[in-house]
């Protein structure tokens, strides 16, 4: 009887130790706004450039940044010449803070409107003219609230450096870390219909080869081109000074001579034809790569744009 006694007790001493376990414990979290300051200025290694991204003035992210380590009680940067460093307890802290911001802003993202806003990038004056640009509508179909701005350039661009999202350029070598592929350079020989010289039914690859030649700058490959299409003593080429791509192209179809082009370069005149290919010879001559600003790839526009190129690409 002494034990069935004892039985409710117990089950009430129980339940209330279960209550004050579930007790709600609050996170220790310092203030979002303090803790965006410190990221960015971490992330971009400059209260200024902090400030530009967030939107607020230099003195708001030091402000932020000083208060949150009297809040910590530690130092999370040092003062240097050329500006802020992080001392190693604010890069440890960094290594933390950043990825949970990404996951934050993935997570955010995923559940919100379409991808929208600008994205800015940046190839060379060929690539955009011949094979970008006639794709675009395709991307404003498929992303209506994006607004791409091209920066046409023949140099080269630090994307990082400039402050582009994207960049698409030319590798003459293999795959590069950090780049993704877009599509490889096939070097084919063209020409305006009726150029080229024929000899019963046939091309005449020795008359072609004493012929007006088009040399471009960055395909200098005629000599290559003639071993593999079968001429076995390839002649001294009387080849002009190098011409740009764009001016190349338009020399061949004026029918100054024929020209070794990548034949992503010349699609729209091929499908007008007023470019024929000469033989079914290709050269493989590096490729066109994509490369993404680290800072802007965590936006959902750029990683859009990004995905529509590589889209387009598996599609051709």
């Amino acid at each position: 009887m002494q034990r069935c006694g004892l039985r409710p007790q117990t089950l009430i001493l129980d339940t209330h130790c279960s209550k004050k376990s579930q007790r709600v414990v609050p996170r220790l979290l310092p203030p979002l706004n303090a803790l965006r300051a410190f990221e960015s200025a971490g992330r971009l290694g400059s209260f200024t450039k902090a400030a530009a991204e967030l939107g607020v003035s230099h003195s708001a992210i030091s402000r932020h940044v000083r208060g949150l380590e009297a809040r910590l009680n530690v130092h999370l940067f040092r003062t240097q010449n050329s500006g802020v460093a992080l001392t190693d307890q604010g890069r440890t802290y960094l290594t933390e803070i950043t990825p949970a911001f990404d996951r934050i802003a993935l997570a955010t993202e995923v559940l919100s409107v379409p991808p929208k806003g600008t994205v800015t990038l940046t190839t060379e004056t060929t690539v955009a003219q011949k094979w970008l640009i006639p794709r675009l509508a395709s991307l404003k179909t498929r992303h209506p609230e994006i607004d791409l701005k091209l920066s046409v350039t023949t140099k080269v661009m630090d994307i990082e450096a400039h402050d582009f999202d994207i960049g698409v350029r030319y590798l003459r070598t293999g795959s590069v870390d950090g780049y993704h592929l877009l599509f490889q350079s096939e070097v084919r020989a063209y020409a305006a219909p009726g150029f080229a010289p024929i000899s019963d039914g046939k091309l005449d690859i020795e008359a072609l080869a004493r012929g007006p030649l088009i040399e471009e700058a960055t395909f200098s490959l005629w000599t290559d081109w003639f071993k593999r299409v079968g001429l076995n003593e390839v002649p001294d080429l009387k080849l002009p000074h190098p011409l740009g791509a764009l001016l190349a192209i338009q020399s061949a179809v004026a029918g100054l001579g024929a020209v070794l082009m990548d034949k992503n370069l010349c699609g729209p005149e091929l499908q007008s034809g007023v470019l024929v290919e000469l033989a079914d010879i290709e050269i493989p001559f590096g490729g066109y790569y994509l490369a993404v600003n680290n800072r802007a790839g965590r936006r959902k526009a750029v990683r859009a744009v990004c995905q529509w190129l590589l889209d387009e690409c598996a599609s051709n």
